[in-house]
């Protein structure tokens, strides 16, 4: 009768894991549009110029409020929506990427921030949460105006 023998296991634990390395953020010394621009304040920002997440908040919000009008000419209930409730949508698109900017040390978009943005936009316009359809949300000046009568 053979007796079993103790495996023997040997791990090889190859290199420590080393720090996550974060991408360089494109730049362009003569940016040629609006895209090549945030990123350039995208790189200005990483670079330790804490009011480039301004610039890049004004030309962002216009950009947005771009892409909504247009899918206002198509899409007949983003049409029907006043303009404010339009700026609203415009304005936290562009604060949600600001915002991962912030919360996020390591976060780069490499390519096109404008392809970033039209998809951020696509959800403030299109997502619904089951609370939103709970929730009626009123003007002021309408509430008050219907008090009245």
């Amino acid at each position: 009768m053979q007796t079993a023998q103790p495996v023997q296991l040997e791990f090889d634990f190859g290199e420590l894991p080393q720090a996550k390395q974060t991408p360089t953020p494109p730049h362009y010394d003569q940016p040629q549009n609006d895209n090549e621009r945030l990123l350039n304040y995208q790189w200005e920002y990483k670079n330790g110029d804490k009011s480039a997440l301004n610039a890049m908040y004004k030309l962002g919000y216009k950009i947005a409020l771009k892409y909504i009008n247009a899918k206002a000419r198509k899409n007949r209930h983003i049409g029907e929506l006043s303009y404010s409730e339009k700026e609203e949508k415009a304005h936290n698109a562009i604060t949600y990427i600001i915002a991962r900017y912030l919360r996020v040390q390591d976060f780069v978009i490499m390519e096109s921030f404008t392809s970033y943005l039209y998809l951020r936009i696509q959800h403030e316009l299109f997502y619904r949460r089951k609370v939103d359809e709970i929730v009626s949300f009123v003007d002021m000046e309408t509430f008050y105006r219907g008090a009245k009568n």
